[in-house]
Order: C-alpha cells, then structure tokens, then sequence
C-alpha cells in the first residue's frame, strides 16, 4: 500500500505544481482593486496587531484574513505572496479531489485527468484570494471527506469533518451554510440507519476541539465576541433583506434570480452531467443500492446548493469546476460500461474546461474585464517592484493614467510622518509601502453591502467601531484614493463623532487628505 502511494506521488506533485502555474498565470491578467486586493492589507494589519473584527469592519472572509498573513510572514509584503495564497488554496482543492477519486479505484489516467480539469477552473477563475471561492472549496473538501468517512469507516475523517465545516463558515457564510444544512441531514440519516456510536463519538468529539479553538481565538486575540455577531452574523444577513426589499427588485431581486432560464442557461454544462446522475440515482434507488445512494446525493444536493447561492449573489459565477467533479461521479457511477460512454464523458470535460478557461480565465470576465482591450495593460511594476509579474488594466480607468495617480499617491503617503488611515479600493498601500494605515474596514462600497451606511440599523455600531479605531491608534489624517466617482469624502466624514477635517485635494477629485481637528466647540 505504502509502494502504492509511493509511485502516486509524483503524479500529485505535477498536478499540484500545474494547479498552482495555472492560478499564479490567472491571477497576473488583469485586476479589479476592490475584489483582486481585498485580502493584502487586512494579512498586513494582522501582522501588525491590527486585527479584523475587533480594531477593522469585516463582514466575511474571517479565515482567509488570517491566511493572507500567514503567506505574507512566510514570504514577505508582496503580490507574489498574495498570488501564493490563491494557488496553494487551487492546489488544496485539487488534491483533495485526487484522493477523494482514489477511493473509488477509478483509473489513474482518468484521476489525474479529472484532477486537472479541476485545477483549470476552480481558483483560476479569480486568481486572487477571494472568499467565496475559500468556502467553496473548503465545502467541497467536507463534502468528500464525509463521502470517504461513510466508505471506509475512518474514525480519523469523523473526527476531522467539523473543522473543515468551521474552515468553510469562517471564510464565507454562503455557501456555506447552504451545503452545512445538506451535510447535516445526511449525517442524521446515516447516524440514525447505521447507529454507528463510534463514528458518532469522533464526530461529536471534533466539533467539541473545533469549538474550543474558535472561543479561544477570542480569549487570545481579545475579540468581543459580540462584535463578531454583529460583523458576521446580523449584518450580512441585511444585504440579502436590502436586496429583496429595494427598488432595484427587479434586477437584482430574490425571484429574479432564480428563474428557470438561468438556471438552465448559466449552467447548462453542468446539467450534461447532473442530469445523468438525478437519473441514475433514482433507478439506485430502487435497488437499494445505499452507499452508492449517499454519495450521489451528497453531491447532487450540495451541486443545488451552490447553484442557489450562485443565482442569487451578485457575483460572477464560479463553480465550473463542479463539471469535472459531476463528471467524476458519474464516471464512478458507470464504471462498468462500454468504453465509448467513457470517451464521451472525458470529450465533454475537456471541451468545457477549455471553453470555460479561455471564456473566463484568460478573459477575466470574473473580473469584468471581458470587454477591455488587454492589450492596453501596462507592467504594474512602475507602481513598484514587488508587482513584477502583473499585468495592470482594470474596468475603472486607462492602466497608464491609473498607475500614475497611485504612484503619486503612494510617494505622499510615503513622506508624511503623520499616523494615517487610507479609504481606498486599492488595498494594498500598507503591504506594499511596509507602515500601517489603520485601515477602516476591508471593502468600500456604499450600498451596505460592505459595511452599514447611514440610516442603517447597525450604522451607529459600525461608526463607534470606527471612532475607536481612530481614537486608539491616534490617527491625524485620512487619505481618500480612488476614481471621481466614487469614495465621496462626505460618506466618509459621516462616521466620525466631534471631529471636523481640514480638507485638501491632491490630484483633482482622485485623491485628497483630510486632517482631522477638534469640533467639540
């Protein structure tokens, strides 16, 4: 067994180093500052004992902060440890996947080529760290691991499953929550059939450790426990309330949504393969077949699972990588047909995972920059070094133009000895210039969709949180850097109490400071 595992293992190495080339190449293809640069400078506040919930507003992606830091420690405050992040999750992802196939003793061409269709469309779709895609693949890897912990009866995998369930909470909500409430019936149904108290125990004695360590977190890192409620449960439970309740119901509302053209258009590929499995499942059905039963609706559920939260975020789509997994199972399903059905399946992966890499990889439609001509991106190194790889154009200004106001931004930031904070899209000052900027909160938008504005019912605890950052870390001015037409500094001021601002522009309405004096009298 040891031999065998031995003479896999090169295989594995290939496709973790193809899964992470893929990802870095992806992720250097362009940008869009407020979802590519997200997660560097909340890494670098970190690490700097400035931390997400308790001193900065966060409504997701509480992991995957502390993962960026965890990159940037290991390899410095720069774009290719950001990149790195990206690539090691698409490298877990995809491993995960490999082993999950081992188990059904498919042929290893075939594994590694399902391996490797998945590298090609699950994080390369974003290339950056993004906080769905953490969740999705941290569901994905509880989802196989409960499917191998029912097959081969593993105390160890029992035990192991709560804490890629909290893995996948704590980098997003949804959708998470979604495949957690299908993981949780399933685990019901079988601990009620099978009435095996040994699994029951390990399981139960996981999610104990799992819990522990989460309440830890707070007692160590001084967390207000109640700020996490507040940032992580109550508030992004109003975005999806905002959505439905508001005047652009129509567009992006619940039942526009989910509506059966979407859902059979957007993901048509994907029901090539599902479809077939519904069908199988139920003929399964009534041949009592029942482990085979539980692992196809472990993943014909968890697949609905992630086409609700897909149809109802305003998010690009980015589970094309469920087609090699559908396939996958469908493939161990049928294992036993004619070799024609095979090359099928294996034709239609492979047209799909080319299809959809050249259409949204190397398209970046993810990053809506499907329309823009990349041929006009700049080297994002004149913005500096440490940016050698990527390739600078976004949606929001010409690459030439853009790089230039975030040069001068940087080098006024840069000599001013002051204590500062920065609003901006461009997430990245801190990281990059090496000082803390005591950032606000991570994203900017002013639709409470990031944080609560005004008139919100959790405005005045996120201006209280943000009056005590200020306060604490004795912040005396603010930077503004953006386009013209958004991160308006009278959003901004809106949060502070007693205070007024000595006001400057710097370059036109793209960047100014905003000293901060007594209002008192």
């Amino acid at each position: 067994m040891i031999l065998k595992n031995l003479k896999e293992l090169p295989i594995l190495l290939g496709i973790s180093i193809y899964a992470y080339l893929i990802n870095w190449y992806s992720g250097n293809i362009g940008i869009m500052p407020i979802d590519s640069f997200g997660f560097l400078d909340t890494g670098y506040s970190i690490l700097n004992g400035h931390l997400p919930i308790r001193d900065f507003w966060i409504f997701t992606g509480l992991l995957v902060d502390y993962m960026e830091a965890a990159f940037l420690f290991l390899f410095g405050n720069n774009w290719n440890s950001h990149l790195a992040h990206s690539s090691f999750m698409n490298i877990l992802g995809t491993a995960g996947f490999f082993y999950f196939l081992k188990e059904f003793n498919l042929n290893l061409i075939f594994i590694t080529f399902y391996s490797l269709c998945f590298a090609t469309l699950c994080y390369p779709v974003s290339g950056t760290p993004f906080a769905y895609i953490h969740a999705y693949i941290f569901s994905l890897l509880a989802i196989f691991n409960l499917i191998c912990a029912i097959k081969k009866q593993s105390n160890f995998l029992w035990f192991i499953l709560p804490f890629l369930c909290f893995f996948a909470f704590l980098s997003m909500q949804t959708p998470t929550a979604y495949v957690l409430i299908i993981l949780l019936s399933l685990l019901v149904y079988y601990f009620l059939k099978k009435r095996k108290k040994e699994n029951f125990k390990h399981f139960v004695f996981g999610s104990l450790i799992s819990f522990f360590i989460f309440i830890l977190f707070f007692y160590l890192t001084k967390t207000p426990v109640i700020n996490f409620i507040n940032q992580y449960i109550l508030f992004p439970l109003t975005i999806g309330e905002g959505r439905i309740t508001s005047s652009q119901f129509a567009y992006v509302g619940l039942l526009d949504q989910l509506n059966l053209k979407r859902f059979f258009g957007d993901f048509k590929f994907i029901h090539i393969f599902l479809i077939p499995l519904i069908w199988i499942t139920l003929k399964n059905f009534k041949k009592n077949k029942e482990e085979i039963n539980i692992i196809n609706l472990a993943i014909i559920f968890s697949t609905l699972a992630f086409f609700f939260n897909q149809l109802i975020t305003a998010n690009q789509i980015f589970i094309f990588s469920l087609i090699p997994v559908l396939a996958a199972v469908l493939h161990i399903n049928f294992k036993k047909i004619n070799l024609k059905f095979t090359y099928l399946i294996i034709f239609l992966v492979l047209f799909a995972t080319l299809k959809f890499h050249y259409r949204f990889n190397i398209d970046r439609k993810f990053h809506d920059l499907e329309n823009i001509d990349k041929n006009k991106a700049i080297k994002a190194s004149f913005i500096d070094k440490s940016f050698n790889n990527l390739k600078w154009i976004s949606k929001l200004d010409e690459p030439v133009n853009e790089t230039q106001v975030i040069k001068k931004a940087m080098a006024t930031i840069q000599q001013d000895n002051r204590r500062k904070s920065i609003v901006t899209h461009y997430q990245f000052m801190s990281t990059i210039l090496n000082e803390p900027l005591y950032i606000l909160n991570r994203w900017y938008l002013w639709d409470n969709n990031t944080h609560p504005t005004e008139n919100h019912k959790y405005f005045q605890i996120y201006k209280s949180l943000i009056n005590e950052n200020i306060k604490k870390n004795r912040v005396e001015i603010i930077y503004l850097l953006g386009n013209e037409n958004e991160i308006l500094f009278d959003n901004v001021k809106n949060y502070f109490t007693d205070v007024c601002f000595e006001s400057k522009t710097i370059i036109e309405k793209r960047f100014s400071s905003h000293k901060i004096i007594s209002c008192k009298n």
